[in-house]
């Protein structure tokens, strides 16, 4: 019975927890966006 409510809950932290992660890796690239490694990230992304 409680089953899908717990399926559900696991599912809605992992989104959460994977949006929190995507977010914060782009606020580390606009607050670092003059070094070189985040060129290189970039072109190494743009290549593919």
């Amino acid at each position: 019975m409680r089953s899908p409510l717990r399926w559900a809950i696991a599912g809605f932290l992992l989104l959460f927890m994977t949006l929190s992660l995507m977010r914060m890796r782009n606020l580390i690239l606009l607050m670092e966006k003059r070094r070189p490694w985040v060129s290189e990230l970039i072109l190494k992304r743009g290549h593919r």
